[in-house]
């Protein structure tokens, strides 16, 4: 691929940077979230281009650092103008990508947006991108506008790092040639004058003696009327007693180098952010402390970007409101001040009726100005020390502070159904909305901000079962009245994408030595407003909708790196769905799994249900064989739960058989035990282990020992533990057996 223009220039100045293997930027990771829910697409990215290699310097939805320079569509982005973004609606039909590995193989991308990035050379260093696993024809000029305008926003950071390290090199300059400046006066007044940084000379007792001419640009004073004044005359009061600390660990010798930022008095009367950098001059003959030498700059622009990208990382960026992540901060911080001064409080949640409707009958723009205009009426009926949140899509939360009664509340719900019912205006069409609102009281004795939240959640379906628009406060006793929310599939992709999905990790025992012999990986989901989701209600609408196979794949890569950490006689051992066995990638997802952790194969072993022998076809077999033959194990989990029969453990070759926990329950059954014991003399013989599942009493245990399990877990050794539990679950049983 040609490279662009000025190569090697831009190489150079990508090397000034000093960014490419640095810390990760906490602002640019806030602006690739952004993306991804403001263009509901599943990777966004902020990468700079090197010779060979892209570096991811931000991201949300990728799990690499970087990746090669070849085949990525980055490289066609820089070669174009600074600023003007490429847009990619179908990469597979585009001959520019169609052979992109990125295309082919992970994370087989069909749509892409990016925007170049640009130093104030023009040179382009990288790009800030946006992509999806489908192709996207539908992004119009609105979208690449977005698309622009934060990329703007991370092209600024770029700059400011650009100009930070360029004043960074102009102070190691400025210090070699500090022993000959302080020789002549006149030197240092030369190299004062020509720079765009105000330089200062003090006196010992910090009195300015000299102040550089640029202080007329930057400030607005003639150099001569700050003669004779001293550092803290020109300082915000709010900042003077921090600044005065450092003053002081100056001049008494504490320190002899101090690097502040502070606001400066401009003449006309405004406030500006100056960086301020002071330093202790010796006199060369003597060593003694002669005075001190002050560099100020202007910041202002830059303090004003952070505090824009600090405000969007916290707020809706269509409608200005609190987002979910300022909404659960402030929440927190409500409940503490009533822990702390026993006043009450109420939440509010709030959901649009009729919404979709509108959405889908005059589109997007006219849902997002009703959204925009329902954000500026919710604000004008609450106080300024309460707090209106957008939760994403029509729903809202409020929290109302420090009331007397709970009447407070009510009256603050029925002044939301009015002022939302009130028709507006969009394009000659009168657009009108109902909304339905759930209220929850909260006191010192609330704890649990998000027991509170779903409180105030279930209350909101008791008002929507009563006909809408209108409102009810939650009732404990009538908590299991409203049927429980149902799942949809876009439920499962925005909590991948949110982050919801854990592991736990339940321990499976070796019952000849009592020893663990590792761990079984359990999903679990947490859902922000329906709580903890069990994996029977999730696991079936997973396959259903393919995202079995993103989850399937995220479980198998997070299991692996969580046991690679572990003693390496442990296995680890992952639930699969025939569905993934269906694709053709299944050789690969494993083997890049166990490769991006350094797992060893025979560490793993991947279970599947006996479902999945009733749907098995050659290609499915073939795949199993070839796995094993890698060194894999294969598990047969739930057997006995009446799919298959004792024949597959003939058919097929397993490690590991996993006995239903319903034999365990029934094991009183005089033929339950006789079945079990021919399934335990059956799979040991064929060369498999036996894991009993579900054991939870002595008296289990001794039975699934008596008919010959080599292998057992439950409740009764260890419940499933999230993942920094399980190295204090390790070192106890090394502990235990090394006693």
């Amino acid at each position: 691929m040609a490279h662009p223009p000025r190569e090697q220039e831009r190489l150079e100045a990508l090397r000034r940077l000093q960014i490419l293997d640095s810390t990760p930027e906490p602002h640019l990771d806030a602006v690739c979230r952004i993306a991804a829910d403001l263009f509901d697409v599943p990777i966004a990215l902020v990468l700079l281009v090197d010779e060979s290699r892209i570096c991811f310097k931000a991201r949300w939805g990728a799990e690499n650092a970087g990746i090669a320079r070849e085949g990525a569509f980055c490289d066609l982005t820089i070669q174009g103008e600074a600023g003007v973004p490429l847009v990619i609606p179908d990469l597979a039909n585009d001959p520019r990508s169609a052979q992109s590995p990125l295309v082919l193989g992970e994370p087989q991308a069909r749509f892409y947006a990016g925007v170049p990035l640009a130093l104030r050379s023009g040179l382009n260093l990288g790009t800030f991108c946006i992509m999806d696993r489908a192709p996207r024809h539908d992004f119009a000029e609105r979208e690449t506008r977005q698309l622009r305008e934060l990329a703007l926003i991370v092209e600024a950071h770029l700059r400011l790092h650009e100009a930070r390290i360029a004043a960074e090199s102009d102070a190691v300059r400025w210090l070699t040639a500090e022993g000959a400046l302080r020789q002549s006066e006149q030197r240092f007044r030369l190299l004062a004058e020509t720079t765009s940084d105000v330089i200062i000379w003090s006196g010992i007792d910090t009195t300015r003696l000299y102040v550089s001419p640029s202080i007329r640009t930057v400030l607005g004073y003639e150099p001569e009327a700050l003669i004779g004044t001293n550092p803290l005359d020109l300082i915000h009061p709010d900042d003077a007693e921090s600044f005065g600390r450092v003053l002081d660990n100056l001049t008494q010798g504490r320190v002899e180098h101090a690097s502040t930022c502070q606001r400066y008095r401009h003449q006309d009367g405004s406030w500006l952010f100056m960086e301020v950098s002071q330093s202790l001059a010796r006199d060369p003959v003597t060593g003694d402390p002669a005075g001190y030498v002050t560099s100020l700059r202007d910041v202002t622009e830059r303090k004003a970007h952070e505090r824009r990208i600090a405000h969007l990382a916290l707020h809706d960026p269509l409608t200005d409101l609190p987002n979910r992540t300022l909404f659960w901060e402030r929440l927190r911080g409500e409940i503490a001040h009533a822990a702390q001064h026993a006043t009450h409080f109420a939440v509010l949640t709030c959901d649009l009726d009729r919404f979709k409707l509108i959405n889908d009958t005059f589109g997007h723009p006219a849902g997002d100005a009703l959204l925009q205009t329902i954000a500026r009426r919710l604000r004008a009926v609450v106080r300024d020390t309460d707090t209106v949140a957008r939760l994403g899509g029509d729903e809202f939360a409020i929290i109302l502070g420090r009331i007397g009664h709970a009447q407070e509340a009510t009256a603050l719900a029925t002044r939301i159904i009015q002022a939302i019912n009130r028709p507006i205006t969009f394009n000659d069409h009168r657009l009108s909305v109902g909304a339905s609102v759930g209220i929850a009281l909260g006191t010192g004795d609330n704890i649990d901000a998000v027991a509170l939240f779903r409180q105030s959640d279930t209350a909101l379906y008791h008002a929507k079962d009563a006909g809408k628009n209108t409102y009810r406060i939650h009732d404990p006793a009538g908590e299991a009245l409203p049927p429980a929310p149902s799942l949809h599939k876009s439920d499962i992709r925005d909590a991948m994408r949110r982050g919801d999905f854990t592991l736990n990790y339940q321990p499976i025992v070796d019952l000849a030595t009592g020893a663990i012999a590792g761990f079984e990986a359990l999903t679990r989901w947490r859902h922000p407003l329906k709580g903890e989701i069990a994996p029977s209600a999730f696991i079936p609408l997973a396959e259903e909708s393919g995202q079995i196979i993103p989850l399937g794949a995220w479980v198998l890569k997070e299991a692996c790196r969580a046991a690679a950490s572990w003693p390496g006689h442990l296995k680890i051992a992952v639930n699969v769905s025939a569905i993934q066995f269906q694709q053709i990638s299944m050789e690969e997802t494993v083997l890049r799994a166990l490769a991006s952790s350094g797992l060893s194969p025979h560490r793993l072993e991947l279970e599947i249900t006996e479902t999945f022998l009733i749907q098995r076809t050659e290609s499915v077999i073939r795949t199993m064989r070839r796995l094993r033959q890698l060194g894999i194990r294969i598990a047969l989990d739930d057997f006995g739960t009446g799919y298959s029969s004792l024949s597959y453990l003939h058919q097929l070759s397993f490690d590991t058989v996993k006995i239903d926990r319903s034999f365990i329950v029934a094991m009183a059954n005089p033929r339950m035990a006789t079945v079990l014991n021919a399934i335990v003399a059956l799979a040991v013989n064929l060369g498999a282990r036996v894991t009993a599942e579900g054991v939870e009493t002595p008296e289990q245990l001794d039975f699934v020992r008596h008919v010959g399990c080599t292998e057992v877990q439950g409740f009764l050794f260890s419940p499933p533990l999230p993942a920094h539990d399980v190295a204090g679950l390790i070192a106890s049983d090394q502990a235990r057996l090394a006693a």
